[in-house]
């Protein structure tokens, strides 16, 4: 069963709590300008506390300014960043997966970059084109920044299987394919 299936078929329980009224407050102007309920809102605000930020914290990740970003990520040689993906990125992607997955399949892999991106408001769309997952990433993150995602990836698909192709980049965005090895 894939991770999305199990999200689909998930049990919910009915949960009381007792919230501060200003944080009520803004919790329904939230719902409000998303045009979500308030069992949407809480339920995706704990979800992202509890399966995210919390984790992330836990593994060491940290936070910046995405100008602060950008400016080192390009201030980087593209060989360079390259480099750094398929060292210290693929071990440290490779350690985020056991941690938070406990295992390294396509489905995790897929799970951790979307989270990641998501959560870095970087738009992100994935789809099935001719039986292959293809991934396509709208960011504002720098010219290298594609160059160390592509690069970080491919390493770790390689080691399950998988690999990379049809690799296209421009300065907004980027996109690839992820098909198996046998099947090429």
């Amino acid at each position: 069963m894939t991770l999305q299936e199990k999200q689909i078929l998930r049990k919910t329980d009915n949960v009381s709590i007792r919230i501060d009224s200003e944080l009520s407050s803004k919790l329904h102007q939230k719902c409000t300008e998303q045009k979500i309920s308030l069992n949407t809102l809480i339920n995706h605000l704990l979800e992202n506390q509890v399966n995210w930020h919390e984790l992330t914290t836990e593994m060491g990740w940290v936070s910046m300014f995405r100008t602060t970003f950008r400016e080192i990520s390009d201030s980087i040689s593209k060989e360079k960043i390259q480099k750094i993906a398929k060292t210290t990125g693929t071990s440290d992607f490779k350690n985020a997966l056991n941690y938070i997955y406990g295992y390294i399949e396509l489905d995790s892999i897929l799970d951790l970059f979307k989270k990641r991106c998501l959560n870095m408001n970087v738009q992100y769309r994935e789809m099935k084109v001719n039986g292959k997952h293809k991934i396509i990433i709208q960011h504002d993150l720098g010219e290298n920044w594609p160059f160390f995602i592509v690069s970080q990836m491919n390493t770790i698909l390689n080691e399950i299987g998988y690999r990379i192709m049809n690799e296209e980049c421009n300065k907004q965005g980027f996109s690839f394919e992820i098909a198996k090895t046998e099947d090429l």
